[in-house]
């Protein structure tokens, strides 16, 4: 990236395209349910991947932060909403973070990706627990939690493999360093 200015325009650029995913993604997931069971895709995520590998940490949580307050407040899901996704978001995200930085010795996007599909409904049912109380939770939850695990592997892997063909092609284009 050429200088400061053109890194915070494409971060800006960066979290508004991860609002706008996330918020197709419920549209999406609201036109494909089954039942009262609602699972999103995770599309916003490949953008977070994006600004995990060519941002700072500071920037990786500040995105995860205001994509949730975006999507759960301003677009209409509300502050239950919001304490979910953000639950979720933060979890993922440092765990994300963690692997990448931490246990890898080279960078492996869709295991990162894996990673984060993974952890994202365990930080859900954390924010779940806090605002419903536990024996609520599992009352409500039990058939979803290993779908919703299964569904995050599933799609953490295919959004690690779009983050890296996307990143691969920003970095070809000088977007990102």
């Amino acid at each position: 990236m050429k200088n400061r200015t053109q890194k915070i325009v494409l971060f800006a650029v960066l979290i508004a395209l991860a609002s706008a995913l996330s918020y197709f993604d419920g549209y999406l997931t609201s036109l494909i349910s089954f039942g009262t069971i609602k699972y999103k895709l995770g599309f916003a995520n490949i953008v977070i991947m994006l600004i995990l590998y060519n941002y700072d940490f500071k920037s990786i949580f500040l995105s995860v932060v205001i994509k949730s307050l975006i999507v759960g407040l301003l677009l209409g899901g509300g502050l239950i909403t919001f304490v979910i996704s953000l639950s979720g978001s933060i979890i993922s995200m440092l765990g994300m973070y963690i692997f990448k930085n931490v246990f890898l010795k080279r960078d492996f996007m869709p295991f990162i990706g894996l990673i984060g599909g993974f952890l994202h409904p365990i930080g859900q049912f954390i924010g779940a627990i806090l605002i419903y109380g536990f024996k609520e939770f599992l009352a409500a939850s039990l058939i979803n939690i290993p779908i919703m695990l299964i569904m995050g592997l599933i799609t953490g892997i295919i959004v690690g493999k779009t983050t890296m063909i996307v990143n691969k092609i920003l970095k070809n284009k000088f977007l990102i360093n």
